[in-house]
């Protein structure tokens, strides 16, 4: 019973390693099997070939496209928190202002990428602006979510305590509404790899957008399939990341 309980846990820990082998070979046996032609879809062994043998020419497109997620996301998140508790504090703001932020969250932000570059030009700036406006809103949701599930015996017992203001923000408020913030920091994480991209394909030349648009019109389908591999690897390791972070930081306070 024992030797089978480790080889359930193995089995376990290594199946999305599993997953990824047999679809790996699975596409790579299709693709071959019906005969489909290499400039239509590339197979996973010729992309990756293809991305280990220049990925000196892909790596700069791709480290400016990480540098728009990475400076996007930091300026959204921090902005959407900081927004969301100065509207949950008073009662009267966060009911004016509830409405606006399903609204910003139902809209498409990628449609004003043309003004922001009417107002900023088509340098980097467009994109980290475009990836903020996307991550920003979800994570404000989430938090006034969050600050607003805190109930009020919670309040009330801290008032009984005697606690200062400062001492029940840091003590009640922000330990219980962790778990929503980082739900917003995960699904901030799919937006901005969405957005930066999205983003360089409207106003942009250089980045990971730009570079599949350029590739797949010469038919050079490999190179935008290590793109395409690429963005996917950092879009699960990006939203691996504030997972992790999310199960340390929230058993550490149990």
């Amino acid at each position: 019973m024992e030797r089978r309980s480790k080889i359930g846990e193995l089995l376990y820990s290594l199946s999305p390693v599993l997953v990824f082998v047999l679809l790996f070979l699975g596409l790579e046996w299709a693709i071959a099997a019906f005969r489909i032609p290499s400039w239509l879809i590339a197979t996973p062994s010729a992309t990756l070939t293809t991305l280990v043998r220049n990925f000196h020419v892909i790596w700069p497109n791709l480290r400016t496209t990480l540098l728009e997620i990475g400076a996007g996301y930091l300026a959204g998140c921090s902005v959407g928190i900081l927004l969301a508790l100065i509207f949950t504090s008073n009662k009267y703001i966060d009911r004016a202002i509830s409405p606006y932020v399903i609204f910003l969250i139902v809209t498409p932000q990628i449609i004003m990428v043309p003004l922001i570059m009417l107002w900023l030009g088509f340098g980097i700036q467009v994109k980290i602006v475009a990836v903020a406006l996307s991550c920003f809103p979800i994570n404000m949701m989430s938090t006034m979510t969050g600050v607003r599930s805190v109930s009020t015996e919670r309040y009330e017992l801290m008032k009984s305590l005697r606690a200062t203001k400062l001492q029940t923000f840091f003590q009640v408020l922000i330990p219980s509404a962790l778990p929503n913030v980082f739900t917003g920091l995960r699904l901030a994480t799919i937006f901005a790899t969405t957005s930066a991209v999205g983003a360089e394909l409207i106003s942009g030349s250089i980045g990971v957008g730009p570079q599949i648009s350029y590739y797949t019109e010469f038919m050079q389908v490999d190179y935008a399939f290590a793109y395409v591999y690429l963005m996917a690897a950092v879009g699960v390791l990006f939203y691996s990341v504030i997972n992790f972070l999310e199960n340390m930081i929230l058993k550490s306070r149990k």
